[in-house]
């Protein structure tokens, strides 16, 4: 049986900041609503958007919520952007994503969040 889908994950790849590990924490045909920017789909198309932030700083996920039904899980949350050398938080906002999986591996397949607000 599969782990539990984990942020983690996708925090891993953005800090490795490896395209092809990146690309692949998301579901070939994903979907993510970025605030205030139109919705962007697919695997290939959400690392191109993503690509010029990875590894630039941390992102932290604190977990509300997780619920799993089969091949389907939804999470939400809070987030932290944080300054990789000071640790300093640049912004706090809410996320939510949805999961499946996929060959006994949990992807991404819908991913939203808002605007960070600072303290």
């Amino acid at each position: 049986m599969a782990q539990q889908p984990t942020m983690k994950v996708w925090t891993d790849a953005w800090q490795e900041a490896n395209p092809k590990t990146f690309k692949n924490v998301y579901a070939k045909n994903a979907v993510i609503f970025p605030p205030n920017k139109p919705a962007v789909q697919t695997n290939r198309n959400i690392l191109d958007f993503m690509r010029g932030g990875l590894g630039k700083v941390d992102v932290i996920f604190e977990r509300d919520s997780l619920i799993i039904n089969e091949k389907l899980a939804f999470e939400y949350g809070t987030f932290k952007d944080v300054e990789l050398k000071t640790v300093k938080i640049l912004g706090k906002g809410k996320y939510s994503v949805t999961w499946i999986l996929e060959n006994e591996q949990w992807k991404v397949l819908c991913h939203t969040w808002s605007m960070p607000y600072k303290n």
